[in-house]
């Protein structure tokens, strides 16, 4: 007779605990999050200012928002390879909306001054800026400074123009606006003498057929904040993103790009 087998009798088996291999799942972990974030920066859009003035932003014949400002700003986000959506506002506007962290650059001709580098951050200059003065053709001598003494002239709001004759006491009547081209407008009208503005704007009216009753009055000028380096601006605390505009800068400059929008739209090179 076989004897009883009694399990106290056999050997236990071996136990054996199964751990989680944690280094792949940390790897895992990491490769997810690392899709996801990249997946997000794809879908992120970027908010781009430009200034709703001719030659700088305006819409061309097929309702196309261009100009060489608003072109050199696509140029950038294709070089960076992001999205960005480009919107061309009143120069207050534009400032404004950099005061309040609420865009991310502005390629928007704002002058790199002292005052304005405590406010925001600054890219390398993206073209050189000077101011002048322009009035109905016939009414003033040609390459003379215009005496402004009982003279109305225009400036927009928050220009380096509107700093420029508040600040000095030349017996005339500053008229201001909020519209570059209201206040070039009034010239046309005789709501103003003059209108003081960048060069390029004025230039660019002459060449228009309304610009034919206009003149430019006296020479460019640049004392006083008036001209300068015209940089793209950005919220202060943005120090990455301004140095990723830099790079796509210096290189639409070494490859043509620049050169290629700036002949488009302007009358003379500006960088």
């Amino acid at each position: 007779m076989a004897a009883a087998l009694h399990s106290s009798a056999l050997p236990r088996p071996p136990v054996i605990r199964l751990t989680p291999f944690r280094p792949f799942a940390t790897v895992g972990l990491a490769v997810l999050l690392s899709v996801s974030a990249l997946s997000a920066r794809a879908d992120e859009v970027y908010r781009v200012l430009t200034w709703k003035m001719a030659p700088y932003a305006m819409v061309d014949e097929q309702g196309k928002l261009t100009g060489f400002e608003v072109e050199i700003a696509r140029a950038l986000c294709d070089t960076m390879g992001i999205r960005c959506d480009i919107t061309a506002l009143q120069f207050p506007e534009v400032l404004d909306l950099l005061d309040r962290n609420a865009a991310d650059f502005a390629v928007a001709s704002i002058l790199k001054t002292p005052e304005r580098m405590k406010k925001y951050l600054f890219t390398d200059r993206h073209k050189r800026s000077s101011s002048s003065y322009i009035g109905r053709a016939g009414e003033w001598t040609l390459g003379v400074a215009p005496d402004l003494a009982g003279k109305r002239v225009s400036v927009t709001r928050g220009s380096k123009q509107y700093d420029y004759l508040t600040a000095k006491n030349a017996g005339c009547t500053v008229v201001i606006y909020d519209d570059q081209a209201e206040a070039l407008r009034a010239v046309l009208d005789g709501r103003v003498d003059l209108a003081l503005a960048p060069t390029a704007v004025t230039v660019h009216l002459l060449t228009s057929a309304e610009g034919e009753a206009l003149e430019v009055v006296g020479d460019p000028l640049t004392e006083s904040g008036l001209g300068g380096e015209s940089a793209i601006a950005l919220p202060l605390g943005r120090e990455e993103l301004r140095d990723r505009v830099n790079t796509a800068l210096r290189a639409i400059l070494a490859d043509g790009r620049y050169d290629a929008i700036s002949s488009r739209f302007l009358p003379f090179r500006m960088y």
